[in-house]
Order: structure tokens, then C-alpha cells, then sequence
């Protein structure tokens, strides 16, 4: 049997530096070319292909380092459940994504609040236009597409690569870490960490990442929807609900959300240990990504 040329932590760590390497690079010619054209970033043509430049570069960089490393994409993007199983971690994925939406915006909000105080200014989000029939390719590649390929990258190639060496709660906590650095949103940044936690403990119980990218997409489809219909979607729910509906919704998310993670912290199946150095060894594989994100957040976070 070959000997593998990564341990498990070194691999999952390479997958995260060299995604994020090819995204910056796809990023920097995407950025050249548009300003070389007649495209303006808020129009509905460049909105749509810097959500696409993500899935292009994790494709290229997984591709590309499983074909160098000699390790199969499938062994690491478990999706096989059992019939009752699929239904039970579906119905959490439900739960976890309308927990995390409307029970935790204030993190943003309140984060935002903070961020103002020190200088921050956040950027507006731009969407392309919702009306009529557009809202079913916004949601194929503002929902769909990021579901597939980030759970693929992060509760797939990079959980299921360092959980064994790291153990399973440091992976949780370095997948949420990677996920929001990934995002590069100083604004976002508490938010994507617990969602990126989330799904990561999701998958280590259900053992596939298709809960993870139910959970993702349901997350993201939402809050295109309720753009679609004219609600700010940046702003708090009791911005735009009616206080009796903003404080039903609020608590019924936040009981889902309880009811989610209840459910995930029963399961029976005993979380590994970390094994010594697993960690440290993710870091030195990770640390050209993590450095190449924290710079970019920071530039975020003055310009």
C-alpha cells in the first residue's frame, strides 16, 4: 500500500490554503478584466460571477491537490444516510437553518453596532434583480451552488481530513474559523463562524455533508426570498415584521435552534480526541490561506 504524502491535517489544511490561493487569483483577474470592461459591480452580470468565482476555484484546487496527493474526492464527501437517519438529520438541517437565521441576526447587528463605534463602515450587499422569474437563477447561483461546493470544501475535504488528528470539537471550532475567514465580512464574522460550527458538529453526526448543504441552502434561498418579496434583509427582522410577528418568529427560531443542537449533543456516538500535533500540523498547512484571509479582512475592515 502507498504511503499517503499528508497526514490527514496536512491535507485538509493544503485544501484550505490552496483553495483560498486559486480564489484570490481568480478574484484579482476577475477584478482586472471588469475594470478593463464596461462592468459595474452592481450590475446583475458582475453580481452573478463573483458568486461563481468560489465554486470555479474550489473545483480547480481540490482537483487539482486529490490528483497531486493521490486521495480519492469521494472517500471525503460522505453522503450515504440510512432511511430513518436522512429524515431525522433533514429535519435538524431545517431546524438549525431557520435557528441560525432569525435567532441569531442580532450577532450581525449588534456586531455591526460595535464595529461603527471603532470606524467601520460596512459596504452595502448588493443583489441582482429579484423580480419574476430571476429570483430561480439567484437562487441556483447565490443558494444552490455555494451549498454544494462550500460543504464540500469544509464539512467535506477539510472536516473529514483533520477531524481524526485534530479531534472532532477542534475541528468543529477550525472548520467555523476557515468557513468565516473564507467569507472575508468583518460584519459577518461572528455569524458565518457559528453557522460554519454548526454544520461542521451536523456532519460529524449525521456523518454525511448532505445535511450540512441542506441547512446552508435553506439558509441562503431565505434570505434571497425575502429580498425578492422587498423586506431588507440587512437589517433586524423587527426592522420590518410587525413586533408580534418579529417576537413569534424570534422565539420560535430560537427554540429550533435549541431543539437542533439538543438533538446533535444526544447522539450517542463519542467524539474523538485530538491526537498530538494534529492541530499544529493543520495550522502550518493552513497558514498561507489563513494569512492571505486575515489580510484581506483587515483591508475590508479599513477600506
Amino acid at each position: 500500500m502507498e504511503k499517503q504524502k499528508f497526514t490527514g491535517a496536512q491535507f485538509g489544511g493544503l485544501a484550505f490554503s490552496g483553495t483560498v490561493i486559486v480564489y484570490v487569483v481568480l478574484s484579482f483577474i476577475f477584478s482586472i478584466v471588469s475594470q478593463l470592461t464596461d462592468f459595474s459591480e452592481s450590475g446583475d452580470a458582475y453580481i452573478y460571477i463573483s458568486y461563481i468565482v468560489s465554486p470555479v476555484a474550489i473545483t480547480i484546487a481540490l482537483a487539482a491537490l486529490t490528483k497531486f496527493a493521490r486521495r480519492p474526492l469521494a472517500g471525503m464527501l460522505p453522503v450515504r444516510m440510512s432511511p430513518p437517519g436522512a429524515a431525522k438529520w433533514c429535519a435538524v438541517a431545517v431546524l438549525l437553518a431557520f435557528g441560525l437565521l432569525f435567532s441569531l441576526s442580532w450577532l450581525n447587528i449588534g456586531f455591526e453596532r460595535l464595529l461603527r463605534l471603532i470606524g467601520y463602515d460596512a459596504s452595502p450587499s448588493y443583489f441582482p434583480d429579484l423580480s419574476g422569474g430571476r429570483v430561480a437563477l439567484a437562487l441556483f447561483v447565490m443558494a444552490l451552488l455555494p451549498a454544494l461546493f462550500e460543504e464540500a470544501l469544509f464539512r467535506g475535504v477539510l472536516l473529514q481530513s483533520i477531524k481524526e488528528e485534530t479531534g472532532h470539537l477542534n475541528a468543529v471550532l477550525l472548520c467555523g474559523m476557515c468557513f468565516a475567514l473564507f467569507h472575508a465580512s468583518a460584519l459577518q464574522t461572528i455569524y458565518q463562524f457559528a453557522c460554519g460550527c454548526a454544520f461542521a458538529l451536523l456532519a460529524i453526526r449525521s456523518r454525511s455533508v448532505l445535511p450540512g448543504m441542506l441547512a446552508h441552502f435553506l439558509n441562503n434561498a431565505t434570505i434571497i426570498i425575502l429580498q425578492a418579496c422587498g423586506l431588507d434583509t440587512s437589517g433586524s427582522l423587527f426592522d420590518w415584521a410587525p413586533l408580534w410577528a418579529a417576537v413569534l418568529v424570534t422565539v420560535l427560531s430560537a427554540l429550533s435552534l435549541a431543539g437542533a443542537v439538543a438533538v446533535m449533543a444526544a447522539d450517542k456516538t463519542p467524539l474523538e480526541k485530538p491526537v498530538k500535533g494534529g492541530v499544529f500540523a493543520f495550522f502550518i498547512a493552513a497558514a498561507a490561506g489563513i494569512v492571505v484571509l486575515a489580510v484581506l479582512w483587515v483591508a475590508g475592515f479599513f477600506g
